[in-house]
């Protein structure tokens, strides 16, 4: 470096005093021929002066004292490897931070440093099939796995209906009205269709002289349910009992065409022809319920009593023997049967 300067000093110098001086005259041809030597130089020296420089720059430094040991600081970079994750659903987790161990490099740690470094980077091990298999069906089972609920079925109105319906019967075999009362009209509340429970609530409302309220749930039925002839029958012998004998031939033919007409009601029917002097109706009423069911006495009775009505006295005394040989008349009838046939 110190030639180089040297150099380009001593032409800095040469351009000042040639600025400084006045002109020369312009030198002759052989003047610039000598001074084309002085540039080759210093073109020759400039390579040569950079070669210096570079030598120096890697000379060997002298060696250190004996006791001194140069310790130089590397830090090596070991990442943790992290488990192999079936790629069926991969989990998402940040690259986990990389664990700096500080490691002093010294003369014979080469062999150390390549087991290391080596060691860092292991080879990937595969993972065991079971935790594949827990990874890839989880998700799987999740979704298959079916919701468990438990639901409580409410009792329909009906079925609640019914309920109270057979509670009331343990209270009436029991003795207790009122409860079971109270029960029936709980069930037709929830139910008014219910059939069973309003002829109960029915009876036990006329057994304890309610008439009139007997009534009441007895016309409800008929209009909530008109074919159930028993709702009819019924309202005809309340209404009967009161003195409303039209009215009850009325119920009782209004109600002839639905479920449940049996010889009771025909025969029921007759005998309010009979008081209505209705007579060949009740005739033909009598026919049918005995035909039905020809085994009560009382019912040949009436019959007899129709056709000795019209004048028919013959067949009249035929219905009256008829009625005396059921024998399940009461006393009063069969000695008006005697009689008769006394005659």
């Amino acid at each position: 470096m110190s030639i180089i300067n040297q150099t380009l000093r001593a032409l800095d110098a040469r351009q000042t005093d040639r600025a400084t001086r006045r002109t020369p005259p312009p030198p002759p041809v052989g003047a610039k021929r000598r001074r084309t030597p002085l540039w080759g130089a210093v073109a020759l020296l400039l390579p040569l002066a950079g070669l210096g420089v570079w030598l120096a720059a890697v000379r060997p430094q002298p060696p250190h004292a004996a006791g001194e040991r140069r310790v130089e600081m590397r830090s090596v970079a070991v990442s943790v490897p992290r488990p192999v994750v079936s790629s069926a659903q991969p989990p998402v987790k940040a690259p986990a931070a990389p664990i700096v161990v500080a490691h002093h490099a010294g003369p014979t740690d080469a062999k150390r440093e390549k087991k290391r470094l080596a060691s860092a980077n292991p080879p990937k091990q595969p993972e065991p099939a079971a935790a594949i298999a827990t990874v890839s069906m989880s998700g799987h089972a999740v979704a298959q796995q079916p919701a468990i609920r438990k639901e409580v079925s409410q009792p329909t109105p009906r079925e609640a209906a019914d309920e109270r319906y057979r509670k009331a019967l343990t209270f009436i075999r029991a003795g207790q009205a009122d409860r079971a009362r109270a029960l029936l009209e709980e069930a037709l509340t929830l139910s008014p269709g219910h059939v069973a429970a309003r002829e109960a609530l029915a009876a036990l409302l006329s057994d304890a002289g309610r008439n009139q309220e007997a009534e009441k749930v007895l016309r409800i039925g008929r209009a909530v349910s008109p074919e159930h002839a028993w709702f009819a029958l019924s309202l005809a012998r309340l209404q009967a009992a009161r003195g409303d004998t039209e009215g009850a031939v009325a119920s009782l033919q209004s109600g002839m065409g639905g479920r449940g007409v049996d010889a009771d009601y025909h025969a029921t029917l007759a005998a309010l022809l009979v008081q209505l002097k209705q007579y060949p109706d009740a005739v033909r009423q009598y026919e049918q319920a005995l035909e039905m069911q020809p085994g009560p006495g009382t019912w040949w009775v009436g019959l007899g009593l129709a056709l000795a009505a019209q004048g028919k006295n013959d067949e009249a005394r035929s219905a009256y023997r008829r009625a005396h040989m059921a024998g399940n008349l009461p006393d009063t009838l069969e000695e008006f049967v005697r009689a008769k046939l006394a005659d």
